[in-house]
């Protein structure tokens, strides 16, 4: 008897754990767009400031210490002869694989068009992919706010009626 309750019991949990890691991979997506956002505005500043290439744009990137983009670290500091900034940045971002496919489109243009033009260009294209950022944050955290409930409440719902019927 106390062997079956414990079983309900551990089928009940087992559905809420579902439901709130569903609803925390959707608030992940919404925390790696924050840190798109913060990582553009530091691109900027280190242009706009520093006057710094891509490779001082990666030092401070890598110095900022983004969590959710690992792909930084897989990037070169200095300049490499054997190596292209921009084929290293893409195949970088492709073996990510966290990033959803918008996600992924926006820092493969980053990566595309950091250091192909001058300064002034290169900040008026790093404002356009801020707005796209900040579109993206809005779309993850309403997602998040309406699919994460819903999901957490499925999962309770899913694992006490797995438990009814059990009984």
């Amino acid at each position: 008897m106390y062997i079956r309750i414990a079983a309900i019991i551990f089928i009940i949990l087992c559905g809420v754990f579902w439901g709130m890691n569903s609803s925390e991979k959707l608030r992940i997506r919404g925390d790696i767009c924050s840190e798109i956002e913060k990582m553009l505005r530091l691109c900027e500043y280190s242009i706009r400031v520093c006057d710094a290439d891509v490779y001082g744009i990666i030092t401070k990137l890598k110095a900022s210490d983004y969590l959710l983009l690992a792909f930084l670290n897989e990037l070169p500091e200095n300049y490499d002869e054997n190596g292209d900034f921009h084929s290293k940045w893409r195949s970088a971002v492709l073996e990510c694989q966290a990033f959803l496919p918008e996600e992924r489109n926006l820092l493969l243009d980053v990566g595309n068009f950091l250091g192909t033009s001058d300064t002034e260009c290169q900040l008026r294209t790093l404002a356009v992919y801020q707005e796209r950022a900040q579109e993206l944050f809005k779309l993850r955290t309403t997602e998040y706010r309406v699919k994460g409930r819903l999901y957490r409440s499925l999962g309770l719902l899913a694992g006490v009626t797995v438990g009814i019927i059990a009984i």
